[in-house]
């Protein structure tokens, strides 16, 4: 009789406490709606170059100068940038290309260059000079030279933040 007087408390006890305690169980879920006014940055990425190189067995030797810029008049790019400069051509042994960087020499692998980096928010010229050097004694000999040089520059925009 002494065991069901103790199970009576403890049961009185667990039902009273479970009446007594509150007890709550929630779920919370909110939802906010942001509004506001923002620009997108206005990405200048800009090539300029010089006339056209004529080289020949006589004139072996050509320049052609161009340069990378990040602004246009007063405006400059808020975004940087990564850029490969490519040299296109169908030309044979007889022509050889070197690219310079303030006339620093750039490594063409394959033609191209490594990634090139220039910056936002800061007004940035690069300048570059491709040097074009014809050897008549790889060339074909009473052959007039006709090619034409392509520079492409592959850009891609830098992610902000």
């Amino acid at each position: 009789m002494e065991k069901k007087k103790i199970l009576r408390i403890v049961i009185i006890v667990v039902v009273s406490s479970a009446i007594l305690v509150p007890m709550t169980i929630s779920k919370f879920k909110s939802q906010e709606e942001l509004k506001g006014k923002m620009d997108i940055a206005e990405p200048i990425f800009i090539v300029e170059g010089n006339e056209k190189a004529n080289i020949s067995a006589i004139n072996n030797i050509g320049y052609y100068e161009f340069s990378v810029k990040n602004f246009k008049d007063n405006k400059i790019s808020e975004t940087g940038f990564k850029y490969v400069i490519e040299v296109v051509s169908k030309t044979d042994d007889a022509i050889k290309f070197e690219l310079y960087k303030e006339d620093e020499p750039l490594k063409l692998d394959g033609q191209k260059t490594e990634e090139i980096m220039i910056a936002g928010n800061e007004k940035i010229e690069q300048k570059y000079k491709l040097k074009v050097t014809y050897d008549s004694n790889k060339g074909t000999k009473g052959k007039d030279i006709l090619e034409e040089v392509q520079l492409k520059i592959h850009s891609e925009q830098m992610k902000i933040g």
